[in-house]
């Protein structure tokens, strides 16, 4: 297997080079064998997103060797094999499934490249079907951390856990009305980000609909600690004390007063004790290399005609009110 995924890798970066002279795709287009391959050879954007990612793939693994090049390669396999089946179900948004996915692709491989190799592994659930008079479909990825320096057991189990609860969910039963012409969907994508060389942001985005007025969607995060293996909350960030909590709330009530002026929300959720609560969530908070990005989803502080909301702070504010060991730490 190692052998066969050493070889799948080579041929991958043999095969990126003379794309960029031709101007085509990371493949020789004379050989595409599927509507997916086809698309990509015919939308001049789609070829330019393959030869990126093929680029960003070849850059991180002439960085590895050994557990770590091996992993990698395996992961494109898994990578390409699922990009093929889920994008060439709906041949009228090939275009669309496949400019997402590059987008997504292209982004954690740089931020995988950038320091010691996390060994993180995308992981599909994906599935298209019929109950009754209701068509649905399940696309939801999730991440996997497979290193062996720390136990990541009970994190891997939460991202499985919720993508499989969200299958069940997105999946019409007896009882779902379906004897009503619908169609259900379920989508899931997942962005990394590192705010330091000891953690990983995982931000997963969503998006369903199951009947009813509208659909539902949204961010939610975690920031995992590569050093422990554990998921890390707000506390384990922050200084120990509520001195944290008290400058994040003050920082939040101002932003938020700011852009519900254009944007209204409620007001009762800028109640210091609400808020207080909202920002003791991991979820809601996006840590990036240089700043963090609070997340607030329709509901939480505003109507869902308001959509998101979002407050950016920049780790010049915070960096002081960080624990001296924690993840972000420097």
């Amino acid at each position: 297997m190692k052998r066969l995924l050493a070889a799948t890798a080579l041929l991958v970066l043999m095969a990126a080079m003379p794309a960029v002279a031709q101007g085509g795709p990371s493949f020789d287009c004379a050989k595409a064998s599927n509507a997916v391959e086809r698309s990509i050879c015919k939308i001049p954007e789609l070829a330019k997103d393959d030869r990126e990612m093929t680029s960003a793939y070849a850059a991180l693994a002439a960085k590895l060797g050994g557990p770590a090049k091996d992993h990698l390669a395996k992961d494109q396999v898994r990578w390409i094999g699922n990009r093929n089946r889920a994008c060439a179900a709906d041949v009228d948004a090939i275009a669309d499934c496949l400019k997402a996915r590059y987008a997504t692709r292209i982004a954690n491989l740089k931020v995988i490249a950038d320091g010691v190799y996390p060994f993180v592994s995308e992981h599909p659930i994906y599935k298209v079907g019929k109950v009754g008079k209701i068509s649905y479909s399940i696309d939801a990825r999730y991440p996997q951390f497979d290193g062996t320096t720390a136990d990541f057991a009970a994190v891997n189990r939460t991202f499985a856990d919720d993508a499989k609860k969200s299958d069940e969910e997105g999946t019409p039963k007896p009882d779902s009305g379906v004897d009503r012409e619908q169609a259900w969907s379920y989508e899931q994508s997942f962005a990394l980000y590192r705010p330091s060389g000891n953690a990983i942001t995982v931000a997963l985005d969503f998006y369903g609909f199951s009947g009813g007025a509208h659909g539902f969607g949204g961010t939610v995060c975690m920031l995992v600690d590569l050093r422990t293996g554990k998921s890390v909350e707000p506390d384990g960030v922050f200084a120990p004390g509520d001195a944290w909590l008290k400058q994040m709330v003050g920082i939040v009530t101002a932003d938020l007063k700011k852009q519900f002026v254009k944007n209204p929300g409620f007001d009762d959720a800028l109640e210091p004790a609400s808020l207080a609560k909202m920002l003791r969530d991991p979820s809601h908070y996006r840590w990036r290399v240089d700043r963090l990005e609070l997340i607030f989803n329709a509901y939480d502080v505003g109507p869902y005609s308001a959509g998101a909301y979002e407050v950016v702070i920049p780790y010049s504010r915070l960096r002081p009110l960080f624990r001296s060991d924690g993840p972000l730490a420097r």
